[in-house]
């Protein structure tokens, strides 16, 4: 199983907060789970959708931002503040089918993106997408055996 946190370079508050939990938590509970960062402007990133920064997503979509309270805030550890701040931004990326940093990739799907989630959302993904893998080899096992004794 792997874990993708697309990102800034360097990382921003936002997107180093989200990496540290969910590096952690794979450390916790699953050491066969790799946890990776990509830039968002990386090709591989791209593969996923239009992926773009808060500043990115403002722009594309004409929104006017505090960005000198945003700036403020970015120069410290990550807060809810600037999560909540950037919030308008994560919508219209929603209803426009962007992709606004940080995004949290797990096997192959976006889980998430636009703040920084919790440390049980990330646990609950990774958990939901643990007990669809175990189910999906059971089937497979189950039906090669069915196979066999055909």
């Amino acid at each position: 199983m792997e874990v993708i946190i697309i990102g800034t370079d360097p990382p921003c508050p936002r997107c180093k907060e989200t990496y540290e939990r969910a590096r952690k938590l794979v450390q916790e509970i699953d050491c066969m789970i790799s946890v990776k960062k990509i830039v968002y402007s990386s090709e591989e990133a791209q593969n996923f959708g239009k992926v773009g920064t808060a500043h990115e997503v403002a722009q594309w979509a004409g929104i006017n931002i505090d960005w000198d309270r945003v700036h403020e805030l970015a120069e410290g550890e990550w807060t809810q503040e600037l999560d909540d701040l950037l919030m308008p931004l994560k919508e219209k990326a929603e209803q426009e089918s962007w992709l606004m940093t940080p995004v949290v990739v797990i096997n192959g799907e976006v889980v998430h993106f636009g703040q920084v989630p919790e440390v049980n959302e990330i646990r609950s993904w990774i958990t939901e997408r643990k007990n669809h893998l175990r189910f999906r080899k059971y089937r497979e096992k189950k039906s090669q055996k069915i196979i066999r004794n055909s």
